[in-house]
């Protein structure tokens, strides 16, 4: 192996390891309300991505360990190596293929140049996923920024039509738990929107406060549990009757006493 790995590490995963998420670059060419890493991003001011070489080497130690799922994220992935046309990003992708890696997937905002769909490196990526934030201009550009639903949606059909798999990632802000003048839930229009679009696979993210430091989101946009009760009956009503033609993933924050006393092993697995 190229790094020495702490051995609590090793003895926890031995060989193991089925899935890494790395983090290229801290930059990104948005500034969303929700972001996570936006005042840790201000006070990094030295080094912002890591080295090609670095990052070969760490994905030779993890499929070492065991991985067979690598994600590639950022700030925003897309932004690797720019500078060299990208050549960074997409000899990591390849190399990464190399190594015996089954899955490789990019989670990116989708403002990048499309050029970057025509190369052959990145169409050896398994999954793209899209980061869209509402069914509406409107909905998506108050979170994520001006222009962004436009450049996002131009990808995503470019990628469509090079028969790229399409995933969308979305955060559930206020506007998504509220309906629209005909009683249309947004969350359920969002859901729609990604059918029309062919995606494979819609993954939602809450957007909850619940008294931690990853809580500086600004902006208005979280959800309450309570808001969040009364529109998840539905979703998930219509996920089990099959109305939709794509998997929907909702993951589970939190669940009502009644539903975690039906089955409290399951719950407790999930947090193991």
């Amino acid at each position: 192996m190229y790094f020495n790995v702490d051995q609590k590490i090793k003895d926890y995963f031995g060989n193991n390891l089925r899935q890494v998420f790395m983090y290229l670059i801290d930059s990104c060419n948005l500034n969303c309300v929700q972001c996570l890493y936006k005042l840790d991003m201000s006070f990094q001011v030295e080094k912002k991505e890591i080295s090609l070489d670095d990052a070969i080497k760490l994905i030779s130690d993890f499929r070492e360990m065991g991985a067979v799922k690598l994600t590639l994220m950022g700030g925003e992935p897309t932004l690797y190596g720019i500078k060299e046309g990208n050549k960074p990003l997409l000899k990591l992708i390849k190399k990464a293929k190399e190594l015996g890696y089954e899955y490789v997937r990019i989670d990116t905002n989708g403002l990048f140049n499309p050029e970057l769909l025509e190369k052959e490196e990145f169409k050896m990526l398994d999954e793209v996923t899209f980061s869209l934030d509402g069914p509406t201009e409107e909905i998506n550009n108050a979170i994520r920024g001006k222009s962004s639903f436009e450049k996002c949606i131009s990808n995503i059909k470019r990628a469509k039509d090079l028969e790229y798999n399409i995933n969308i990632t979305t955060c559930i802000s206020k506007e998504l738990i509220n309906r629209d003048k005909k009683g249309n839930l947004y969350l359920d229009r969002m859901i729609k929107f990604a059918e029309e679009l062919g995606i494979s696979r819609i993954n939602f993210h809450n957007l909850f406060k619940t008294g931690v430091p990853r809580d500086h989101f600004s902006g208005n946009i979280d959800i309450s549990i309570k808001d969040w009760f009364n529109v998840l009956e539905e979703i998930e009503g219509k996920v089990e009757n099959k109305e939709y033609s794509i998997p929907v993933r909702i993951p589970i924050s939190f669940t009502t006493k009644k539903e975690f006393e039906k089955n409290p092993d399951f719950y407790r697995l999930l947090f193991l």
